[in-house]
This record gives structure tokens, sequence and C-alpha cells, in this order.
């Protein structure tokens, strides 16, 4: 709602000025007037009113109709008419609208004479923006303004104000709309620049999007080809309204997920060549998909929140579910991506002892057969998933007994990849008999490599049986992880090695780059090649020669290297770059399985709220156990992945809960003995109708009953001593509980005044006999003293001590003496 129109009337008392006269106009502003034979009324109007079609003015009385028009000055474009009647109405009086603060009278410009006057006929529609400074050039000198009284305490707002002549108050009321309309304009530039950040026009935000989207994809492209940015490339690619580093580095983050490393600036040659970083075929629908993303990045920059559950929110609500088919196609891409990693992993000598070391530690039971296996996969079954089992209703109407049953037994029945006893024995023997056969298997290649060399016919075969029997075991992450880890430290051996080779050749030498990376990959390990290059009369051949045997060292490294892992080092590059491209995939499928599938952890863990842990602790433990479900998923089986999800979901958060929820922290398994022990307590309490005693709980469970007691002892939740106590609550659970560290009143008064009794009673007898007795039994002392410590004390023999004790202790059973302790004694 619009705020109403001050009007400033001002009343003429002198002759009217024809209209052959015309009044001067200032420089920057241009005003109209109606050509009539008089003007007596001028009305100032406010930017952001509307004046009607016909504005109606009160006129002095006998001015004839016609005779007289409205001069209206104003912000937006107006239509002025001419009045076409008036009524008769007394003198006229003039109002004047108060301003808010007082303003300083402008000189009218000195160049206003030279400006030209437009005049406009009555009726006139006038289309143009003028400037409120135009009324500067209105002559004020013959109107009369009323006086009003002037409030007279300083600091109060003035409704009213009695300017000091004519002129200076129309000056004010001018300046005083130039600055509302100044301060106006700055408003609407300050929205505008706002606004101004995404286009309101629907045309021109398409246009845009589409010009970033293709800016991003050109980004992409160029990332991939190369397998680098830098940060000047995506600097020059982003909007220039995109300045928050947080949004800068998502856009880098995104391109990092996409396998593109972002660099300060272009790396060298031989870096390129020491990272080895794998190219990737890249198709228009990945690169399209991964520009969404990126924009995405972008363009949430401008509803950014620091709130991280409404960040994650907004983050799982972009990603669309998967479908049947969807779940299959990225579950074959992970199983593809182990697939290459294994046969990586296989294909070296080393990680193969590795994997026979952890087959003796199963057989020798140092470790559980599910830390290293999750199970087999049969590589003669069919891609094909087999069709999932029927769906009845009764499964629905037993879905929350089941669910019930989970949260209070966890994984009793389990193991902690969810393998009951017999299954884990089954496990554990079939994986042992598959070791064998690799063990078997790895002998007869250390032996056909020892007799025929590497690559030979026996070596081969040995090698393709080991590498068939590890693609029939599914390993767990860790273990893939771990052997993987081998191979990557050896490779960075390596690329150690190449770079003090480097150092040597091309910064220590001046061998120049481009030959060094020509010639010495392949010459690593011939110590042939540093005296070639010597004896090839380079330039760079004199300084080289100083430091040959630096380069021998380096190269003496490296075959000690090529020896240990038994592999050419051409051939551990092959086998590490097969390795890095399957985890590569690997990894991204599961990072896609795992962000599609983020909404069942937020759906299940909403059943568990207020049993001890908060929400977002709740969602975290649930997305680890998804994250378990994606490593053991099989699509084979034919169900859905959220139907095998769920289970993991609910035994990692159940888990959390029986570990982290109690303030006094209680270890899981016994969680799930109080679970059972309460479940059969609610049992009987169904059948009977009474609560159970000891002896039958522990007939029930088949456990002694001390071992039910102590059950049930810790089953008691702790209560806070800050409990509000009676009805009002106006006390606490800790004041009635007696604290046995501090002396009672009563007990201190009476061991005051034994003190004070035992001190009169040994002050009556001699001073030699009381010092005797304070020393023997400790009065008034830190500790009491040995009949030789007390002798030594006076200089004489402990039998002499012994008497005078004796002879003081008669003389306090006198009854004198004797009775002032007696009450003490009963007391005590």
């Amino acid at each position: 709602m619009k705020n109403p129109a001050k009007t400033l009337t001002l009343t003429a008392t002198k002759a009217p000025r024809k209209a052959s006269a015309p009044l001067a106009v200032p420089k920057t502003a241009t005003s109209y007037f109606l050509e009539t034979d008089a003007a007596s009324t001028v009305t100032v109007v406010k930017k952001g009113s509307r004046l009607a079609g016909v504005a109606v003015q009160t006129l002095p009385a006998g001015v004839e109709q016609g005779a007289a028009a409205a001069v209206a000055v104003v912000r937006k474009r107006t239509k002025l008419v001419a009045v076409p009647s008036v009524e008769a109405a007394p003198e006229p009086a003039a109002a004047v609208a108060a301003p808010k603060a007082p303003a300083k009278p402008r000189a009218a410009s000195k160049k206003a004479d030279a400006e030209p006057t437009v005049i406009i006929t009555a009726g006139q529609s006038v289309s143009q923006t003028t400037d409120a400074a135009a009324l500067a050039a209105i002559d004020t000198s013959g109107y009369l303004l009323p006086s009003v009284k002037v409030p007279g305490r300083r600091g109060r707002k003035p409704s009213e104000f009695t300017p000091e002549n004519d002129e200076v108050a129309a000056l004010n009321a001018v300046e005083r709309a130039e600055l509302k309309a100044v301060s106006k304009a700055r408003e609407r530039k300050a929205k505008g620049s706002v606004n101004g950040v995404l286009p309101a026009d629907p045309k021109a935000s398409e246009a845009d999007m589409e010009r970033r989207r293709n800016q991003i994809k050109n980004l992409i492209n160029m990332g991939k080809e190369r397998g680098y940015l830098t940060y000047a490339e995506i600097n020059d690619q982003l909007p220039e309204n995109i300045i928050d580093p947080e949004a800068v580095e998502g856009i880098i983050a995104t391109f990092n997920d996409m396998g593109i490393a972002v660099y300060e600036r272009a790396p060298d040659a031989e870096m390129m060549l020491l990272t080895d970083t794998v190219a990737t075929a890249t198709s228009d629908d990945e690169v399209e998909a991964a520009a969404a993303t990126a924009l995405s990045t972008v363009d949430s920059d401008f509803g950014r929140t620091t709130d991280p559950v409404r960040m994650y929110m907004r983050e799982m609500g972009a990603v669309a579910l998967l479908t049947r088919e969807g779940e299959i196609e990225i579950a074959k891409r992970i199983e593809g991506g182990l697939k290459d990693m294994v046969q990586a992993i296989s294909a070296c000598p080393t990680t193969i002892a590795e994997i026979i070391a952890l087959s003796h530690k199963i057989a020798n039971d140092t470790i559980k057969v599910d830390e290293v296996v999750d199970g087999f996969v049969d590589l003669n079954e069919s891609n094909a998933p087999a069709a999932p089992a029927p769906h009845s209703a009764a499964s629905d109407d037993d879905e929350d007994d089941e669910e019930e049953h989970e949260e209070e037994d966890g994984d009793a029945n389990g193991g902690a990849a969810g393998f009951s006893a017999e299954q884990l024995t089954q496990l554990r023997r079939g994986a042992l008999d598959k070791f064998a056969i690799i063990e078997a298997q790895f002998e007869k290649m250390a032996k056909a490599f020892e007799k025929d060399g590497y690559g030979s016919k026996n070596y081969v075969k040995a090698q393709e049986v080991i590498s068939n029997e590890l693609l029939g075991i599914r390993f767990t992450a860790k273990v893939v992880e771990k052997l993987c880890d081998t191979l990557r430290g050896q490779m960075d051996e390596v690329r150690h090695i190449e770079k003090a080779v480097l150092e040597i050749c091309v910064n220590r030498c001046g061998m120049p780059r481009a030959h060094f990376i020509k010639v010495f990959p392949g010459s690593e390990t011939d110590l042939d090649w540093v005296d070639g290059e010597v004896n090839a009369n380079h330039p760079y051949s004199t300084v080289l020669g100083r430091n040959v045997p630096a380069v021998k060292e380096h190269q003496k490294r490296m075959i000690a290297l090529q020896a240990r892992v038994a592999l050419p080092l051409a051939d551990l590059r092959k086998i590490n770059k097969q390795m890095a491209a399957g985890e590569k995939r690997a990894r991204h499928a599961k990072r896609e399985m795992t962000v599609a599938n983020l909404r069942l952890v937020i759906s299940i863990a909403k059943k568990y709220i207020n049993r001890g842990l908060q929400f977002l602790d709740l969602i975290q433990e649930g997305n680890i156990g998804l994250l378990k479900a994606v490593d053991k998923f099989e699509y084979r089986r034919g169900y859905k992945f959220s139907t095998y999800a769920t289970w993991w979901i609910r035994q990692a958060i159940t888990r959390s809960i029986a570990d982290m929820a109690r303030t006094i922290r209680v270890p899981v398994h016994m969680i799930e003995t109080i679970n059972k022990m309460n479940r059969i307590s609610r049992q009987i309490m169904q059948e009977t109708g009474s609560e159970p005693d000891l002896a039958t709980l522990a007939l029930k469970m088949e456990m002694p009953e001390n071992k039910v007691r102590e059950i049930m002892k810790i089953a008691k939740e702790p209560i806070s001593m800050e409990t509000p106590m009676g009805e009002d609550g106006d006390s606490q659970l800790g004041d009635f509980i007696e604290d046995n560290t501090t002396l009672a009143p009563l007990d201190a008064a009476l061991h005051a005044s034994m003190r004070n009794v035992i001190k009169e009673v040994l002050d009556s007898l001699t001073p030699r006999e009381a010092k005797v007795l304070r020393m023997r039994y400790g009065v008034e002392m830190s500790n009491d003293h040995t009949l030789e410590e007390v002798g030594k004390q006076f200089d004489v023999t402990r039998e002499r001590i012994r008497q005078i004790e004796a002879k003081a202790m008669s003389k306090l059973r006198q009854p004198s003496r004797s009775d002032k302790l007696k009450s003490f004694l009963h007391n005590h």
C-alpha cells in the first residue's frame, strides 16, 4: 500500500503573469505550463502518487470557469487536463506539508533565462518525465503562506514549521522532493543490482544457462582429453558473479570426482609420465551429466545455507531413485571394476604371497574367515538375475514384528558380516580349499620362474589358474584395499627413484627434459645407459660423467626392487594402471549406488529417534551400513538393492544405539542378553499375568540365578541426581542421598566434646605420664609410637616406659577420672 501524496498549494495575491511572458526554467529540468490568462494554483505532487484524468482544484471566488489551470510536476508519465468546471469557494487556505527534516535552499541557475520554455494549451497530453528540481524556477514571491506554530522542544519530530520567507519555503520543498527522489532511485538501483544477479527474463535466463552449460562441457572435454585443468582455465569459464570460495571449491571437487586433476599451473611432461594418468573414454551422456552436476553446484551458490542438514537433504533430493535395471547395471560395473582389480592383484607375485599368508592365519584361527572373504562367485552362473521370491501380504503383516525382533536381537545369532555359525564353518572350509589350490599353483609358478624365467609357458599357466581361483572369491573391501596398497607402494617407490634420476640428469647436469623422457623409460635397470649418454659427446656429457655413480646407485635400487616384486618394471606399470582403472570404475559405481539410496537411510533412521542417539548420528551410522550393503550386494539373487540394504542399515543403527546410547556404556553382547531377558519377561507376563521371579527367569534363560541377578543389575538405567521429587518438584533426588564422606553434626559435636574431656583428664596427670600416654596412643599427634621410640625420646629403657604407662593407666581408672570418659564409651 503506497503512502498518500503530500501536496503544496500556493495561492496567488498579485496580478497574474501573462502567457506571453514565460517563466524561466532551470537547465536540468523541463516545466510545462498551461496557456491561460491566469495561473492561480501550483500543486507539488510527490513521486509515487497518481493523478486522475481531471484535476479538481479549489479556486478563489469570482474566477471564471476555464480561466485557471493546474500545474503539476511529477516523476511518472501522467496526463494534465484543464479544469472543466470548478465551484466557487471562499478564500483559499494554503496547506504546507511539513518535511521530515529541514533542507537547505538551493539557488536558481544563472543560465535559466537562456533555456526554452514549453507552452502547452489546456487539455493537451503530457507524456514526458520531469524532475522535481524544476520547481526551483517558480517565482513564489507573490504568494502568501499562513503562519503556523513551531514546536518548542528540540529533538521532537516537527509536524509543521514557519519558513523564513516564501522563496526559501518553496526551495525547501523542492529540495526535500529531490532528496526523496534520489533516495528512491538508490533503492531501485540496489534492488536492481540484487535481482540482476539472476535474469528475470525467462528467455535471457535460458540463454544464459545454455551458455554456461556449453562452457562447462568444454571444460570437461578439455579435462578428459588432457587429464587435468588449471585454476586459470576454470576461472575464465565461470560466471563473474561466482566469487564465493566455497562454490569454487565445490566445482573443483566435482571435476576431481570425474577424474580430472586441477593444478595451479600446467604440469610438466615428465610429471604426466610419472603419474601414469589413466585415460578413460567419456560418452556425450556422461559429459552432459557432469555438466549438469557442475551447473547445480554453481547455481546452488545463490541459495547457499550453513545448515548441514538442509544441505544434505538438498543434495540428496537432487539424485533420482534407481530402477531394478539401473541397480543391476551399476552392480555389474562394480563387479567389473573389482574383477579388473583382482586380475591385477593375481598378476603380482607379492600380492599372491600376502593372500597365502592370510590363508595361514585363517587355518590357525588367528583371524576369522569373514574378515577376509565375503563369499564365493560362481563363474559359470548366468549373469541374468534370478526371479525374486513372491512378496505376499503375510510378509507385510509380519514386517513390524520382524523389525522389533531385529532391534532386540541385533546380530546375536550371526557374525559381524551376518553369517550364522554353520555358514561361517562352510565359508571357512571352502575358502581354505581354494587357498590350498592357489598355494600349490604359486609354488609351481615360483619353480617355473627360477627354471625358465618370467613369462614362460609353465609360469603363465600357473598364473592363469591362480587368477581363475581368485576371481571365484569375493574378498572383503578391507582386504582388497590392503592388497591394492601393496601395489601402490611398489609403484610409488619406482616413481620416487625415477624422479631422483630425473633430478640428477635434467636439473643438475642439464640434459633436456624431452630427451630424458624419450630415452630413459625402458632403460631403468640398464647400468650401461648412463655410460652411453656420457660417451655420446652431448653438451651435458662432461657434467653427467661426474654424476655417473649417483645415477647407477639409483638404478641398482631399481634392479633390487624388480627382483623383489619378481616382475619387469614395464609389467608392474601395466598392472598398476589396470588396478587403478578398475578401482576408479568400482568406486564411481559404488558412489552412484550409495547416493541413490540415501533416502532409504533417512526413512529407517526416523524409526529410531529418541533411542539415545541424535538423528544425525543415526543417519551417519545408517550410511555406514549402506556402504557395507553396497560392498556385499549380489544382484544375481534377484532381489532389489533396497531389500538387501535394509537389514544392513538396521543392523548398523541398532548396534550403534546399543554401543553408544547409554550414559554408562554396556557391551553389545550384554545388551543382547538384556534384550533376551526382557523378551522372556514380557512373554511370561502375557501368559501368567504376573511378573516372573528370579528362578523362573533363570530356568527360561538356562542361566544360573546369580548370572541373571547381575544382568538385572546391569539393566537398570541411571537416574539423574537432579530428578525432581515431591508434588511441587521443588526438591531434587540428590537432596535425599546421604553423604557418607561428611561427618554428621551430632558426631562432630561428640568428637569435639571427647577431645576436650581427654585433654582435661590427661592434664590431671603428671607432665611425664601425660606425654608418654600421648605418644603411645597418638593423642593430639599424627601417629602413635612404640615403647622403643618413646624410650629414646626420654632417654630411658623401654621397660621403664612400660612402667610409666601402666602407672598412668591405673590413675585413669580411678572413678574421679574414669566417670568422665564412660559416657563416651557407651555412646560409641
